[in-house]
């Protein structure tokens, strides 16, 4: 009976001893798992634009990108100006944005680590009342319905963020040569594209929007339909642009970019899986496509 429980401690001492030991990892090393923690990839910090997050794309493409590559991606959905500031302060690794001045000059600033890759584009849309009181959706241009709004001093409801949307607006009133910013009838939201929406729907005005974000919460803006589209001043390209860890900004303070990881997204963004994906989103929920690839 002695020896028997003296070969049952033997045989707990050696079960524990296994259980207790680390597996070898060929280096004389040992892996631990607050070691396998450490490997895990870093997340990817995207600065984006509201409209392509509003949209719903990016909860479409994301997870399928973090399933395949490992790798988890941390939005920061704002107006373009805001999301580029977010990259100039280190707190973003990869930009997913649609206003090609503020892109240009983040890139001459020395911000930027890759081109400035453009890849998909979508259209923006002036909604407004469905009686269309300025009459503009026989217009040719977004700039000539610009015209007929001011004339006519009805509603307009604008981001007034410095957002890539915003800065089209601004663009197209630049084109027609108004200014409306001190009319009575122009209302600056300084907010993002689903608010000025709402704000447009309580004033029964009109707005520039993204068609994608417009389509997304039509269900709820009762008072607006879509009066104008796909003019050729009213196209919207967004373009990817990885972070420069090396920016002279950044120098003599901790930043801390993924490189690795922004390229990995960059890649899966512009490669065929993703280019599926993109072609049909929208298709079944709102019985067309909102996002085109500019190769196509």
């Amino acid at each position: 009976m002695k020896k028997l429980l003296a070969i049952l401690l033997v045989l707990v001492m050696v079960l524990s001893l296994g259980a207790c030991a680390t597996k070898p990892n060929g280096d004389n090393t040992t892996t631990t798992a607050s070691d396998a923690a450490v490997t895990e990839k870093p997340v990817i910090r995207l600065a984006t634009t509201t409209s392509v997050n509003d949209s719903g794309l990016l909860s479409y493409l994301l997870p399928v990108f973090e399933k395949a590559s490992g790798y988890k991606v941390e939005v920061a959905s704002a107006g373009t100006g805001i999301a580029i500031g977010y990259a100039k302060s280190g707190d973003a690794d990869l930009l997913l944005v649609h206003s090609k001045a503020q892109e240009e000059q983040f890139i001459a600033d020395g911000y930027a680590s890759t081109e400035r890759l453009s890849f998909m584009y979508n259209y923006f849309v002036i909604v407004g009342p469905a009686d269309d009181p300025a009459e503009v959706a026989d217009e040719e241009t977004a700039a000539d319905a610009f015209e007929d709004i001011a004339e006519d001093k009805v509603p307009f409801a604008s981001r007034g963020d410095n957002s890539g949307t915003h800065n089209k607006e601004t663009g197209i009133w630049e084109a027609a040569e108004i200014d409306p910013s001190k009319e009575s009838w122009y209302n600056s939201v300084g907010s993002g594209m689903g608010d000025t929406l709402t704000k447009a729907n309580e004033l029964k005005a009109y707005a520039l929007t993204d068609k994608a974000t417009f389509l997304s919460m039509k269900d709820s803006l009762s008072n607006l339909s879509i009066i104008k589209a796909e003019a050729e001043d009213m196209k919207n390209t967004y373009s990817l642009i990885g972070v420069n860890p090396k920016a002279k900004a950044f120098e003599g303070k901790d930043v801390k970019i993924n490189t690795e990881g922004a390229q990995a997204l960059i890649d899966w963004l512009t490669g065929e899986e993703a280019a599926k994906l993109i072609e049909e989103y929208g298709k079944e929920e709102y019985g067309e496509q909102l996002f085109f690839l500019l190769n196509k």
